[in-house]
């Protein structure tokens, strides 16, 4: 029995010793698994922490190519407006270089005609001068002649009226003006035509309204920049009104 009982308790430590040697084998394989996974998470973690960085850097130059493309679109579109500036004035210079040799040669032509008269400049100025003189000579001598002329018209008509010639009075051609006033009751009319303009007594003149003729008038009474008109019976198409206008 002592035997059995000793053999029976070498097995139970044999079986107590194989268990111990499986629990261990367990917990050694869970402390690795457990090991591995953490590292497995830690390589994870930092894959992730490198791809963000990547991913960040990645952004940064994408953002830089960004503003360097803008930038060399601004420094483009500069240079293109710099280069259309740069035209612009070239042609503007140009332009000013062919109107400057232009005159440069008509100064040089006009020199050569001076040489060629034989007169000084200061000769030719003087003649300028005195051409421009005898010019303002002729005009007063003809505003002179358009007084005279006025005069003696006036006086032919004055001594018309009194020899009883019946001569028609002219009145200078292209006498224009218009009605100041209407006194239909006695026929007459006040025109803005007076001795100033060369208006004449007993001179003719048409009234037109619309390009149609409505009457004739004869001038009655002339004083500096009016006249006193009867309108003519026999000419009249249409009552005359303010307005209207006068001409020869």
């Amino acid at each position: 029995m002592l035997r059995i009982a000793l053999i029976i308790v070498i097995a139970a430590a044999l079986g107590g010793v194989g268990v111990s040697f499986k629990v261990s084998d367990k917990i050694t394989n869970l402390t690795t698994e457990r090991d591995t996974n953490a590292k497995g998470k830690e390589d994870a973690e930092a894959a992730a922490t490198a791809a963000k960085s990547a991913e960040k850097k990645a952004k940064d130059i994408a953002d830089k190519a960004t503003k360097e493309l803008v930038g060399t679109k601004d420094s483009l579109a500069k240079a293109s407006t710099d280069r259309d500036e740069q035209t612009k004035r070239a042609n503007t210079l140009s332009d000013q270089l062919t109107k400057t040799t232009a005159e440069k040669t008509e100064a040089q032509q006009e020199l050569s005609a001076w040489h060629a008269s034989g007169y000084s400049v200061v000769q030719i100025r003087g003649l300028a001068a005195d051409l421009k003189k005898a010019g303002e000579t002729i005009e007063n001598n003809a505003e002179e002649k358009k007084i005279l002329t006025r005069n003696i018209n006036k006086l032919k008509t004055e001594l018309s009226r009194y020899t009883g010639d019946g001569e028609k009075v002219e009145l200078p051609a292209g006498l224009k003006g218009k009605v100041l006033a209407v006194n239909p009751k006695y026929d007459f009319v006040v025109i803005d035509i007076g001795a100033n303009q060369g208006a004449l007594e007993r001179g003719e003149l048409l009234v037109n309204r619309g390009g149609r003729l409505v009457a004739k008038l004869k001038i009655t009474s002339v004083q500096a920049d009016r006249s006193i008109a009867n309108v003519v019976t026999e000419w009249k198409q249409a009552e005359v009104l303010e307005g209207d206008v006068v001409l020869r």
